[in-house]
């Protein structure tokens, strides 16, 4: 499929929209984490990079509170949907995976479709950050539970 991510400019735009703090626990280092942790996922189980890197960036960029946003999800959803087309450009498949894996980021969910999984188990193993392990009966990939056995996705836990 055919795609395109304007990067700067879709970076500039959640900067600019980001609500809460650009450097606080669901901020830029957080995407980055899952970026990172996403693409390694991917990369282990054929799922679509691009709509991994875009989940990465767009999960949490709705969140108007730290701690309880039950729409976050859904509002990242409709953002999905709406800059298609401006700021990336995606199959309408993909618009699909990710506006679904953005859509049910948070709600502790295993999905069938392997690109909406490593994206949700990529937000997961970020749990660290939070000072929570990650329970691998809510991971759904074979990566993602061997990472559980090992320190680097949580070396943050414990740092303020």
């Amino acid at each position: 499929a055919y795609s395109m991510i304007h990067q700067p400019q879709l970076t500039a735009f959640l900067r600019q929209k980001f609500m809460l703090d650009w450097d606080g626990i669901h901020g830029a280092t957080h995407w980055a984490r899952v970026l990172r942790l996403g693409r390694y996922l991917a990369s282990a189980h054929g799922a679509d990079q691009e709509v991994v890197t875009l989940f990465a960036l767009l999960h949490d960029s709705c969140r108007q509170d730290e701690y309880r946003d039950p729409e976050h999800g859904p509002r990242a959803a409709r953002l999905v949907r709406e800059m298609n087309g401006t700021l990336y450009i995606i199959s309408n498949h993909q618009e699909d995976l990710l506006a679904t894996a953005c859509e049910a980021h948070s709600q502790g969910n295993l999905s069938d479709e392997i690109t909406v999984q490593v994206c949700w188990d990529a937000d997961r193993l970020e749990l660290g950050r939070l000072a929570i392990k990650p329970d691998p009966m809510r991971l759904g990939t074979d990566a993602a539970i061997q990472l559980c056995a090992h320190k680097w996705p949580y070396d943050h836990i414990g740092r303020t």
